[in-house]
């Protein structure tokens, strides 16, 4: 029998493969992951009576909101290489904004590495990895624009003087050892209130740029017709807060809820130690705010909050419009929380409950709407959205796939999380934990001060129990989950 009469047969056996193939690839889940700077829980889907936020509601409401998600550190760096790596501060050895995760691991496997190395297209928009990052280039890479806002902040500040508002007057930036004015997008003045509200419209601004490069970016993918993994790094709410004025008007700063230290009665910090208080660089720079000026701050950065939404949603409406929505996991979070006027302090950096607090939404094919109230880390998101995926997670991810409590709300979390801070101004290191009730905070190993507030009776935490002789024995047990787990996940500082 001739050979030619099997050709048939051969081309449709080729054939048939190949379009397996193809199906195969189109079957595997796109992946966008959103990271926005600064964010804490300050959505309307977290309770947060003042947030203006409905795209990223929606969102919430179309996928699992977890309630109890935990940063491991509350500062960009160490936060992004943890929860980029799958690894604890104590591994990657990151407490600070300048030290590279390569350096202790040079040889981890980064989650858009995972994705690349699996056949994804991959990519990173806007502000994604805060040191370094992957080894290997990725198929898009594109920055900030973030000298943008910066502009803006100074002629907002500009005219409000020429309107006759002197009391934020320019103040010329300390120039850093070894770092040029103006680098990475600063501005070369200061201003006491890093915020304001701009006339400018929306497409001048940071964050749009950012979102319309993710929708080009995502065109681009689908094009291709391969899987692809896209991480969003939106700017905004962190400082300067600026955005359009729209944004501003739609909040009433004399209806904003404001923490204890701005009420009537104040807050007496006196138990409070030194090591968790830090200075007010972030938003005020140079003196204390009045009543006034914190009820102005605060709206600042709900306004900011509220601008970065609508990018959001521009982002997710392109993805419903090219039809990738059914077929795309969606994940959102902040990379720490943020102290927006509680115990006097307005910044991030720090171990209190609303400086480790982070929102964390996830959404995509099989998972239904839902709330879950267990305890998670975002040093799970690694193999979260990897075990989504189908793939394999390398040994050196210490996270929890969340996973079954995608599948099922009620399931229980984690017992405690963690969370890691350097203290900015005493340079020791503490270390918190939460147990859904209580808070517990050491610094120094409990040398320099220690914390414990029950949430059942005391939300805020305006209550210090460390050195209640009836709490010794709860202090003497957190301590203990402390030391167990720096040794697990890394030695300790």
């Amino acid at each position: 029998m001739s050979s030619l009469k099997f050709l048939p047969i051969l081309f449709f056996t080729i054939g048939m493969f190949g379009r397996m193939a193809v199906a195969a690839e189109a079957s595997r889940p796109n992946v966008l992951f959103i990271i926005v700077d600064d964010l804490t829980t300050t959505l309307g889907s977290y309770g947060d009576r003042d947030a203006q936020t409905p795209q990223m509601d929606r969102l919430a409401s179309e996928g699992m909101r977890f309630d109890r998600a935990y940063t491991q550190f509350s500062l960009c760096n160490p936060s992004r290489a943890s929860f980029l790596t799958g690894c604890y501060p104590e591994r990657t050895k990151v407490y600070d904004l300048s030290v590279n995760f390569r350096k202790a691991l040079p040889d981890v496997v980064t989650l858009p590495e995972l994705f690349k190395d699996a056949g994804y297209a991959v990519g990173r928009i806007g502000k994604v990895f805060h040191k370094g990052g992957t080894k290997e280039k990725l198929d898009v890479e594109l920055g900030a624009p973030l000298s943008k806002d910066s502009a803006i902040l100074d002629e907002a500040k500009l005219a409000e003087a020429s309107e006759g508002d002197l009391s934020d007057p320019p103040r010329e930036k300390k120039k850093k050892a070894g770092k040029k004015g103006g680098e990475d997008g600063e501005s070369s003045k200061d201003y006491n209130c890093n915020f304001a509200a701009s006339s400018h419209p929306g497409m001048d601004f940071t964050d749009y740029e950012i979102a319309s490069r993710a929708i080009e970016t995502m065109e681009t993918f689908q094009s291709e017709k391969k899987p692809f993994f896209l991480t969003v790094g939106f700017i905004r709410p962190h400082t300067p807060y600026v955005a359009p004025k729209a944004f501003f008007d739609r909040i009433d700063p004399e209806k904003i809820a404001m923490p204890a230290f701005y009420q009537t009665d104040g807050e007496d910090r006196s138990d409070i130690p030194d090591a968790a208080l830090r200075p007010n660089n972030n938003v005020f720079r140079y003196t204390a705010p009045t009543n006034t000026q914190a009820r102005a701050g605060r709206r600042a950065y709900l306004a900011s909050a509220a601008w970065v939404d609508s990018q959001v949603g521009r982002v997710l409406n392109k993805l419903k419009e090219l039809n990738l929505d059914q077929n795309t996991i969606v994940l959102l979070t902040g990379d720490h929380g943020y102290q927006l006027g509680e115990h006097g302090l307005w910044a991030k950096q720090t171990l209190f409950e609303e400086g480790t607090h982070v929102p964390l939404i996830v959404a995509g094919p099989g998972v239904k709407p839902g709330v879950s109230e267990g305890l998670v880390e975002q040093v799970d998101i690694y193999p979260t959205l990897a075990g989504m995926a189908g793939l394999s997670v390398p040994d050196s991810v210490q996270g929890m796939n969340l996973q079954p409590l995608l599948a099922d709300p009620s399931a229980k979390g984690k017992p405690v999380a963690f969370s890691t801070m350097l203290s900015t101004h005493t340079k020791l290191m503490g270390h918190a934990l939460t147990d859904g009730r209580y808070r517990y905070i050491e610094w120094d190993g409990g040398k320099a001060g220690r914390q414990l507030y029950d949430h059942e009776t005391d939300p805020h935490e305006l209550k210090n129990l460390a050195d209640e002789p009836a709490q010794a024995a709860l202090v003497a047990q957190f301590h203990d989950q402390l030391e167990k787990h720096l040794q697990s996940v890394g030695g300790g500082a």
